[in-house]
């Protein structure tokens, strides 16, 4: 059976992991509506731990590299179980959905991430580099002003189109 294409690649998977680290221990908690409570605490501590040994990966946007990349997606897999668990283990789901719900949402957030990754860290799909870095030799104002104009004035009394 084959598998499916994973998009992923270690670089992408990297911004995500600072991107959704940062946003989890700062705004999330406030646009979940749970700011000031344990789930805020457990949602702040779960990102700042990702984005944390993030910078240890050994991958393109690890600072030091010091953990293998599939053993960086294992420890995302054991978080996000770990969060989406976390308040049916403490007992904060008795609170409302609001104290459960975004663990939940986060856990598969990440399962669903982890499983359009690559455990290689290359990635099922590439860009073309070489088209992007031609294009962006290429001079804007060549493509505005060197063709012919994209509008003309009509002269007067002729139909128009």
């Amino acid at each position: 059976m084959p598998t499916p294409p994973r998009p992923i690649d270690s670089t992408l998977h990297g911004v995500t992991d600072y991107s959704v680290g940062a946003l989890l221990v700062t705004a999330f908690p406030k646009f979940a509506g749970v700011e000031g409570s344990r789930s805020a605490a457990q949602i702040r501590t779960a990102g700042a731990a990702h984005a944390a040994y993030s910078t240890v990966t050994d991958y393109p946007l690890g600072i030091v590299k010091l953990i293998p990349f599939k053993l960086h997606l294992a420890l995302d897999a054991l978080g996000a179980v770990a969060l989406g668990l976390a308040p049916f283990v403490t007992g904060q789901y008795k609170e409302g959905r609001r104290q459960w719900l975004p663990h939940v949402g986060l856990a598969l957030f990440e399962l669903g991430s982890l499983a359009m990754t690559d455990p290689t860290g290359k990635g099922d799909f590439h860009g073309d580099i070489e088209a992007v870095r031609r294009a962006n030799l290429e001079d804007p104002r060549q493509k505005i002003y060197g063709g012919p104009p994209a509008v003309r004035q009509t002269p007067a009394g002729a139909p128009r189109a």
